[in-house]
């Protein structure tokens, strides 16, 4: 009966010292490794939620881009379009901003130039439509400074990201369905 009594004392002892828990030295290294995973888990979600925003801002000025482009190509063809105002191709690329709901002055025209025949290859286009330097309103679909060459130019409206399209123009007119009958 005594061992009996001896080896129930000893069961408490070893139950006594497992029920013990853990030392501050064991928590404090568990809650340093579980504050190490949440904080790479968080620097996770912020590069996910900060690449989704570039991509959604690249996109937005794809599509308000394509717009101005469609936009530009389907207007008629203005001679000696002024840099803005009235007559300018500005109004008419502008409301593409609208597509994406941003604000008008997030898209402009950086420059309109020529195509030149007669310029160096290296740079075949030119600031004026005549030979002389000037700007000649009544200029013919078969004169070889007809084409333009329109930059448009959009950013985002936190400037954060921007893109250029040059879209070439001319005033080459199709033939209506009565004129080949």
């Amino acid at each position: 009966m005594i061992d009996a009594i001896r080896r129930l004392r000893s069961r408490r002892r070893s139950t006594n010292r497992d029920d013990a828990g853990f030392t501050l030295l064991e928590i404090s290294a568990a809650m340093v490794l579980l504050g190490l995973g949440g904080l790479i888990v968080m620097g996770g979600l912020f590069t996910v939620v900060h690449a989704s925003s570039i991509n959604n801002d690249q996109a937005r000025v794809e599509a308000v881009l394509s717009s101005a482009a469609d936009r530009l190509t389907s207007w008629t063809y203005v001679p000696c379009p002024p840099a803005s105002g009235a007559g300018s191709y500005l109004d008419v690329v502008q409301p593409a901003a609208s597509t994406v709901g941003w604000d008008p002055s997030t898209v402009s025209i950086t420059s309109i130039t020529y195509f030149d025949p007669t310029a160096p290859a290296s740079n075949p286009w030119s600031t004026s439509n005549n030979a002389s330097g000037g700007c000649n309103p009544n200029i013919a679909a078969t004169s070889p400074r007809s084409l333009q060459r329109v930059v448009l130019h959009v950013s985002t409206p936190s400037g954060s990201y921007t893109r250029d399209l040059e879209v070439v123009k001319n005033n080459v007119i199709p033939a209506s369905k009565d004129a080949a009958t």
